[in-house]
């Protein structure tokens, strides 16, 4: 049977079993349970029927194996979830059912549960989200569903793809920013109140190349495209606004934080945790690097690249005054620090960084000296810098303190600095897990290799790293409630 046949089947299944369902919806917990179960396999796998629609003719073989596979095995849940539904509504009957299939029925629920978080992957893994994005009846759907990882990447996808007509202004004065203890704007970025709420704030300056309308339009745009309550599902602060002070040639794009994040006099970056020789548990620090892969894979997935990924452009609300001897209270990892760039000039900026510890952070290919053209950027530059941040937290050093100093930009010293890193991350094994050692350097080496198309990185980023890290995560705490 073809992949898009299979689709058809597994939806009339879906329908067999509800139908079969129905009548003991309001008895019984577990029946209802596997209503709503049944509800989300329905809405993944009209997903993936639409996408084949579309996609099926140009998609890879190697695609299609990893897809028919997962559509077989919800197949085989549902066909066995069938048998196990007990035969009649008789009292008798459902007694009995209790004895024999009840157990079974909840064993389902959580291989389905398992089945529903591996397909999220797939679906990111994919591009899914991208080609679907104007599908507005099935983004309803996922959202009826309680769905909200996909449809916050579904419409974040949709608004980096609007028009600049359709950007919604988001422009307040700059008196709107209150910086406690200070009035200065002078930093680059700062912990601040903005109406009443705790805000993170980075300042962004104009450039006068010509361009300037240009430059502006693109930050109005970035403010537009993070501007999102549900955006922190994706490890993502929402942009509440934008202040402009281009009288200083600069305007401050405005973050709201968490209502129970902390506010320090400090910016509470994973770099100055690192550096402060915080104590950051060895749970804590797997769950920080699944959060950061699965903030990579989403926002590579609706279309945005981050370009910036470094230690301190990761903010974390942490509180360390608990003694040097016990494990910081850390709480959830956000990918901060976006630079402005429309998703089709993403590899437009070919100058080299000139900040020799920045640099590090850089894949080989976007490394230089002054006067050389760097590669532009491509998915395959935030993988590696993502790979440098996963070192940094296997470690628990900076690369200021894992590399020192360092102001040689030659081609031998970028390939030198190369090899030290993949050393670093293979030596992670013994620190970290092999597991977590070989998703670094998937990062850091299969991202190195020249020819590989977007699509088969994003595989490769899905089985390599996030896929591993999750395991990890599940397997280090114990395997999570899959309860419904």
């Amino acid at each position: 049977m073809d992949i898009l046949s299979t689709t058809l089947e597994i939806i009339n299944l879906v329908n067999l079993v509800i139908d079969k369902c129905v009548e003991y919806r309001e008895a019984d917990s577990v029946i209802k349970a596997t209503r709503t179960r049944l509800d989300g396999v329905q809405v993944r796998v009209e997903l993936f029927q639409q996408f084949l629609k579309l996609s099926e003719s140009t998609m890879l073989f190697r695609r299609k194996q990893v897809l028919h596979r997962s559509l077989e095995t919800v197949s085989d849940l549902l066909r066995e979830l069938m048998t196990m539904l007990p035969p009649s509504s008789k009292m008798s009957t459902k007694i009995a059912w209790v004895g024999w299939g009840k157990r079974r029925v909840e064993g389902l629920l959580v291989e389905l549960k398992t089945w529903d978080e591996e397909v999220k992957g797939i679906v990111f893994a994919l591009d899914v989200v991208s080609k679907l994005r104007d599908d507005d009846k099935l983004y309803k759907r996922l959202f009826d569903t309680g769905e909200r990882t996909l449809t916050t990447a579904w419409a974040l996808s949709k608004r980096i793809y609007s028009s600049d007509e359709e950007i919604t202004s988001l422009v307040y004065p700059l008196s709107s920013i209150f910086i406690q203890g200070t009035d200065s704007f002078s930093d680059p970025r700062f912990i601040a109140k903005f109406n009443a709420r705790p805000a993170y704030v980075e300042a962004h300056y104009i450039e006068h190349d010509g361009k300037e309308d240009t430059q502006k339009i693109s930050l109005a745009r970035m403010a537009a495209v993070f501007h999102s309550p549900e955006i922190t599902s994706m490890h993502l602060l929402s942009c509440v606004g934008l202040a402009e002070d281009y009288s200083f040639d600069r305007c401050f794009l405005v973050y709201e934080l968490p209502p129970t994040f902390t506010m320090h006099s400090h910016i509470p970056t994973l770099a100055y945790i690192i550096d402060k020789q915080s104590r950051i548990s060895l749970d804590d620090r797997f769950r920080i690097a699944f959060e950061l892969a699965t903030a990579v894979f989403e926002i590579h997935a609706a279309g945005w690249v981050h370009k910036a990924i470094r230690s301190d452009n990761i903010l974390i609300d942490v509180d360390d005054q608990r003694g040097l001897k016990v494990d910081a209270k850390v709480g959830a990892a956000y990918l901060v620090g976006f630079e402005a760039a429309r998703p089709q000039d993403a590899g437009s900026d070919r100058r080299p960084e000139m900040d020799p510890i920045k640099r590090k952070y850089h894949h080989p290919e976007r490394q230089g000296g002054r006067d050389t053209l760097v590669q532009k950027f491509d998915i395959r530059h935030d993988m590696y810098s993502l790979g440098a941040v996963l070192i940094e937290l296997g470690y628990r050093k900076t690369l200021r303190s894992i590399f020192g100093p360092s102001s040689s930009v030659g081609e031998e010293d970028i390939q030198k600095d190369h090899e030290r890193m993949v050393g670093y991350a293979k030596r992670l094994g013994d620190k970290m897990s092999i597991k977590y050692a070989n998703a670094v350097l998937t990062c850091l080496v299969n991202g190195t290799k020249a020819g590989k198309t977007t699509d088969s990185l994003r595989e490769e980023f899905y089985d390599g790293v996030l896929r591993p890290l999750k395991e990890i995560q599940d397997g280090f705490r114990g395997q999570p409630d899959l309860a419904v």
